[in-house]
């Protein structure tokens, strides 16, 4: 009897424990209902409800087929080999159940046609398998340097990399190589391409300054031998000068491929490594003051009447034409002074002692709202 007692005991403790845990737990429960009345719920109502995606999100790989060239690139970063090209047919394929929308393709992509969009791909009970058409694209002609004869068409089909005479070893086309198949020593004049490891991409060719490169050699096969050296000697002759009509905007050391020039613009300083410059006229172009040259040239061939000092030139700041600034900062991000504070609904504003006027901003601006003014 007092074992069945006892036991008696220990299962109405247990009965009286569950009914006090079940009312505490009714309690806090009740607690978060009477919490949650009068708020948004946190779910929505897919689909009835479009879903709003967060900046970045990856959802699935595009492509722009019009500007694919078929290099190969992205299948071979894809880690999950769910890209596949067919280069003679003219066809790109992607796995989605396969890709794993780490955007390793987009990234690597030469010419900027693959994008990484936020929707995903529509759930299906059989892997869905895309295939887009690439169209065969028109021979490409390469940039002539300025004086030099125009580089006769060339693609990828005419045969492998090749580089002329005129090539000043500035390395831009390795930098630009997105396979790292150029290689060029400066100190030696070597210029080298790994022919299984270029995908004919092109990218080398349009960041040459002196359309030295070519697929199969057209540019060097049909370009004289006069014209040749006097596209591999610069304009003038010479190192590299800077006229009194410098600005020390800094746009020419920018633009230097081998960072051989240096500008100060609060000592108003412009120095350039002899040694380092590759004499390829990038700082030429870039310079909004036309003060650049090989040996002084302009100055040299100024006759001697016209050597007395002129009147000082005005000195010319950036405006805006009065309602058509977009705010869009592409001049903030261009100004080499920093005289542009960041736009802020469309009210753009200039730092006029710190503006040197280089124009760089103007040219920068998409919609054409900013021009020079002399004051």
């Amino acid at each position: 009897m007092i074992i069945v007692a006892k036991i008696a005991i220990i299962i109405a403790a247990l009965l009286l424990s569950a009914v006090v845990t079940a009312r505490l737990g009714f309690f806090k429960f009740g607690k978060t209902i009477l919490g949650s009345i009068g708020k948004k719920p946190v779910t929505h109502m897919y689909p009835v409800v479009p879903r709003e995606w967060e900046e970045r999100t990856r959802g699935s790989v595009s492509i722009d087929g019009d500007n694919c060239i078929a290099c190969g690139m992205c299948e071979r970063a894809c880690p999950t080999n769910a890209i596949e090209i067919d280069k003679a047919e003219g066809k790109w394929t992607i796995q989605r159940m396969q890709c794993i929308q780490c955007s390793a393709c987009v990234d690597c992509c030469p010419k900027k046609c693959l994008t990484m969009e936020n929707l995903y791909t529509i759930p299906d009970v059989v892997k869905v398998v895309d295939t887009f058409d690439i169209p065969k694209k028109a021979p490409k002609k390469a940039a002539p340097a300025d004086g030099a004869k125009a580089a006769p068409a060339s693609s990828p089909d005419d045969g492998d990399l090749t580089c002329a005479d005129s090539c000043v070893f500035c390395g831009l086309c390795a930098k630009a190589c997105p396979a790292d198949a150029i290689k060029v020593d400066r100190k030696e004049k070597l210029w080298e391409v790994d022919k299984e490891g270029c995908v004919k991409c092109g990218a080398c060719i349009d960041k040459c300054p002196k359309g030295s490169l070519s697929f199969g050699g057209a540019a060097a096969a049909e370009a004289p031998a006069e014209e040749a050296a006097a596209a591999e000697a610069p304009a003038g002759g010479g190192d590299r000068t800077c006229a009194d009509s410098c600005v020390f905007c800094g746009l020419c050391a920018k633009a230097c491929p081998t960072e051989a020039i240096e500008v100060d613009r609060k000592e108003k300083l412009w120095k350039v490594d002899t040694e380092a410059c590759v004499k390829c006229g990038m700082c030429i172009e870039k310079c909004p003051k036309d003060s650049l040259s090989f040996g002084g040239a302009a100055a040299a061939e100024a006759p001697a009447e016209e050597a007395a000092p002129a009147e000082p030139a005005k000195k010319s700041i950036a405006a805006v034409k009065e309602g058509e600034c977009i705010g869009c900062n592409a001049c903030v991000n261009q100004c080499p002074a920093e005289a542009i504070p960041p736009v802020v609904e469309s009210e753009w504003a200039l730092e006029e002692d710190k503006c040197i006027g280089c124009g760089a901003c103007v040219d920068a601006c998409p919609v054409d709202a900013l021009e020079m003014k002399e004051v």
